[in-house]
């Protein structure tokens, strides 16, 4: 009876062994999975934070982008004048500059306005003349604010101008005229261009005649004021 009861106590023994075995290996299991578990939340929560803080910078510097917009002079000049009041506009403001170059360039004879047979005055009183332009222009649709100049034909901007506001896409922009004359103003001209333009932004400008560099930075000064 002893060597049996040796026996049982021997396998009650081995298998308390077991049991306490089987136990501890599991408990380290559990804490292996819950250890795994943690690790994995904490890692889609600093990926999800990652992914936050990136689409707040992108949008943040979306805005800052739209915020800053982009600035373009675009002008027609048949004698020159127009021109050096441009380049004036866009040394004060930083803008871009383009010409409207028309594809047939104007000769002294075209500008003879005591001809009524000059190309200048046929296409004034011809309101479907539409004078082609050889210059691309296409990228002033990037631009927020445009500055457009011309002379004064007539009292009014010339036909190419129109040529240009049909074939360029500057809905989005604020179109700020001015023009250069010897004595009319810009109002008829701003008017004239409004009512056949209305889905472009177009505003009142100002007139400029030669040596007018103390005028336009006046003006510019005075414009940027009444932005800010």
């Amino acid at each position: 009876m002893k060597k049996d009861g040796f026996i049982i106590k021997k396998h009650s023994c081995l298998l308390l062994v077991l049991l306490f075995v089987f136990a501890f290996t599991g408990c380290s299991n559990d804490a292996a999975d819950s250890t795994s578990e943690k690790s994995e939340k904490a890692g889609q929560t600093e990926s999800s934070t990652i992914g936050t803080d990136t689409q707040g910078e992108t949008e943040a510097g979306q805005t800052e982008q739209n915020d800053s917009g982009k600035t373009a002079v675009v002008y027609f000049s048949a004698t020159g004048t127009t021109e050096e009041v441009a380049n004036q506009i866009a040394e004060e403001t930083g803008a871009d500059i383009f010409e409207i170059v028309p594809e047939e360039p104007y000769t002294s004879e075209d500008l003879n306005y005591s001809d009524d047979n000059c190309r200048a005055n046929k296409e004034m009183n011809d309101e479907a003349a539409r004078p082609a332009i050889s210059s691309d222009l296409s990228v002033v649709s990037e631009y927020d604010v445009i500055y457009l100049g011309y002379p004064v034909w007539w009292g009014t901007a010339p036909r190419i101008i129109q040529t240009f506001l049909e074939n360029s896409d500057i809905s989005q922009a604020a179109v700020y005229t001015f023009c250069t004359s010897g004595g009319s103003g810009i109002e008829q001209s701003v008017e004239d261009l409004q009512g056949l333009y209305p889905d472009v932004n177009i505003v009142s400008g100002r007139r400029f005649g030669q040596g007018a560099d103390a005028d336009v930075k006046e003006w510019i000064e005075e414009h940027i004021s009444s932005k800010q």
